[in-house]
């Protein structure tokens, strides 16, 4: 293995951390290939190409002003993946009136790297326990009006959504 080609994956993924930590979308985006392409579960579809990702982080950055990642493990396999867990934790955006609460939840990344830039990104976490944090009487209420709800917060934002869950099958715990 290329020790350097690791290290200089490590490092790219660093940059993400600290570029997302600062909600520079410009920093961020940099650190993606021309054609790469960003998805995670919060998304309502894969986002392609550097523009559709600055996109992306500025409405996230926009939504969520207080948003950070704090990294709870990381590893390399092989030469071109890195993965993260982290923690996420932030104030939510206030949908439809409601909301603004703090949240917490775990998730990973996983980041394909080639040439030391990103070439594919998925991020995985359970989007339904934030929106549950975020707006506490969704606890009570069946899955599928949290995802309404959620539906139409994207759509009020201008964000198309296509039928993705919000609640990721996927435990953070496991590789997505």
């Amino acid at each position: 293995m290329n020790e350097n080609i690791k290290d200089l994956s490590c490092l790219t993924v660093r940059q993400w951390i600290a570029a997302f930590n600062a909600h520079d979308a410009k920093a961020l985006t940099a650190l993606y290939a021309e054609d790469a392409e960003l998805f995670d579960s919060g998304m309502p579809g894969p986002r392609r190409g550097r523009a559709e990702i600055e996109q992306w982080f500025i409405w996230r950055f926009r939504s969520t002003p207080t948003i950070t990642y704090t990294e709870t493990a990381a590893s390399a396999e092989g030469e071109v993946a890195y993965e993260i867990t982290w923690i996420a934790r932030g104030i939510g955006p206030k949908v439809l009136g409601l909301g603004g609460r703090a949240f917490e939840t775990p998730g990973k990344s996983a980041f394909g790297l080639c040439d030391g830039q990103i070439i594919r990104q998925r991020g995985t976490y359970d989007h339904l326990s934030v929106m549950r944090q975020i707006i506490p009487l969704l606890a009570h209420l069946p899955r599928f009006v949290a995802e309404f709800i959620y539906t139409l917060y994207l759509w009020r934002n201008g964000v198309r959504r296509t039928h993705i869950p919000i609640e990721n099958p996927v435990s953070p715990d496991k590789s997505a």
